[in-house]
């Protein structure tokens, strides 16, 4: 019985001063990979035993990050309950609402948004998470992210907005829902492209129709 208690204590003592901080050569941690996989038994575990929350590897990336862009909503809670710094960036800016709106996991951003996420933050180069999940269509995203005071017309360093992701990329379901919330129709970036006429270039017919319902001008050229 002895030993075996011995044995127990020194494992423990390992596991909380050892194992719970050890990176790989790409600098992830136990926290890291089991938050990214969505093990939330795991990430309890650890998180009992010491694991630092907001740990980062060499790039930046946190495990409220990697459950973030993976949609592990359980494992996103657990983190939050145990401090994770929820604008925490990685090095060129990008934060787990981004990563969440990008991917489209509504309800981990509404979670992030309730623990006071900074719905207008922005990468180095402008992106932000509202431009994040206009680009790949994800309307409840746009919806949830304009509820908490999304700037519409924020801007990317090029001058590209939200709208003009969007028509790009044919959403039209996220061109009507920004345009409800008042974006600027004939918004230019720095090369002169208007929504307008990056849905007409990629053919969005359904884009284009709606753009002209909410008085896009034909004039506009590059």
């Amino acid at each position: 019985m002895v030993i075996w208690e011995f044995l127990h204590r020194v494992f423990t003592d390992t596991l909380d001063n050892h194992i719970l901080c050890l990176s790989c050569q790409n600098g992830q941690s136990s926290l890291m990979y089991a938050s990214q996989n969505g093990h939330v038994e795991v990430v309890d575990k650890l998180l009992q035993h010491g694991a630092t929350v907001d740990l980062q590897n060499e790039n930046g990336w946190s495990s409220l990050m990697a459950a973030s862009w993976n949609g592990h909503m359980e494992v996103v809670d657990k983190l939050l309950q145990h401090g994770a710094t929820v604008d925490l960036q990685y090095k060129n800016g990008w934060s787990s609402l981004m990563a969440a709106s990008q991917k489209g996991h509504v309800e981990v951003v509404d979670k992030l948004l309730q623990h006071e996420a900074t719905v207008d933050l922005q990468k180095e180069n402008g992106w932000s998470s509202l431009m994040a999940a206009s680009r790949n269509g994800h309307v409840d995203v746009v919806d949830k992210l304009l509820q908490h005071g999304a700037t519409v017309d924020l801007q990317y360093k090029n001058g590209w907005s939200s709208l003009m992701a969007a028509s790009r990329n044919g959403h039209v379901e996220v061109v009507d829902k920004l345009l409800q919330h008042g974006a600027t129709v004939d918004l230019q970036c720095k090369d002169g492209w208007s929504s307008l006429i990056l849905a007409s270039y990629e053919g969005h017919v359904k884009v284009v129709e709606k753009l002209l319902e909410h008085g896009a001008k034909l004039e506009n050229i590059i």
